[in-house]
């Protein structure tokens, strides 16, 4: 047997076993092709195109806690510490914007956090 069609058929072995994926339930895939965004796939086996598409990413859809400590000032002088639960989930129609738009999720949140938290303690 030539040692070319060897290679072929390892290499035909890899483009097609290459050419599927799965998808857990509650989370979601962000398939690129070339760079740029192609679509979405939810959960099960999905195929791409091997070499040419990509996953970009996985989102999960799961309900996430993300816990936030707290320090700041009340209005009558007396420094507290808390820790606020924040339980957040991405919604499947907006896994594009969670995808693309934000960078740092938790720290944004985090953030908007700190402010309601730290605005209600002082002026509440």
């Amino acid at each position: 047997m030539p040692v070319f069609l060897i290679v072929f058929l390892v290499l035909g072995f890899f483009v097609f076993f290459s050419s599927f994926f799965t998808v857990k339930q509650q989370s979601a895939v962000v398939i690129e092709r070339f760079g740029k965004f192609t679509s979405i796939r939810s959960s099960g086996l999905q195929l791409k195109l091997p070499i040419i598409d990509r996953i970009a990413g996985r989102v999960n859809l799961r309900i996430q806690q993300l816990d936030v400590i707290i320090e700041t000032k009340t209005k009558d002088n007396v420094f507290i510490k808390m820790k606020v639960s924040v339980q957040f989930n991405v919604i499947q129609d907006k896994v594009y914007e969670a995808f693309y738009k934000l960078e740092y999720p938790h720290d944004q949140i985090t953030a908007y956090v700190f402010d309601v938290v730290r605005a209600e303690v002082n002026f509440g």
